[in-house]
């Protein structure tokens, strides 16, 4: 019988499936998310502030622009 593991990442689409048993991923206990909610995975890129935030670098444009009133733009 197959083992198939559900994973929430956006890089991985539907299911992880155990080669010989043996799971292709580490088993996260408890989990680890920013701010806004977004999981925080092995080798996935965040920024620790010192207010304590802890932010998804997917999120960094929003922490920045709602903390700091930054303006990002487009050099065309």
């Amino acid at each position: 019988m197959r083992q198939l593991m559900e994973v929430e990442n956006p890089m991985v689409l539907g299911t992880i499936e155990a080669v010989n048993k043996i799971p292709t991923f580490r088993y996260i206990e408890t989990e680890f998310r920013d701010i806004y909610g977004s999981l925080i995975v092995f080798n996935d890129d965040y920024m620790e502030f010192p207010n304590g935030d802890i932010v998804h670098f997917d999120n960094i444009h929003t922490y920045l622009e709602g903390h700091y009133n930054a303006v990002f733009c487009t050099n065309k």
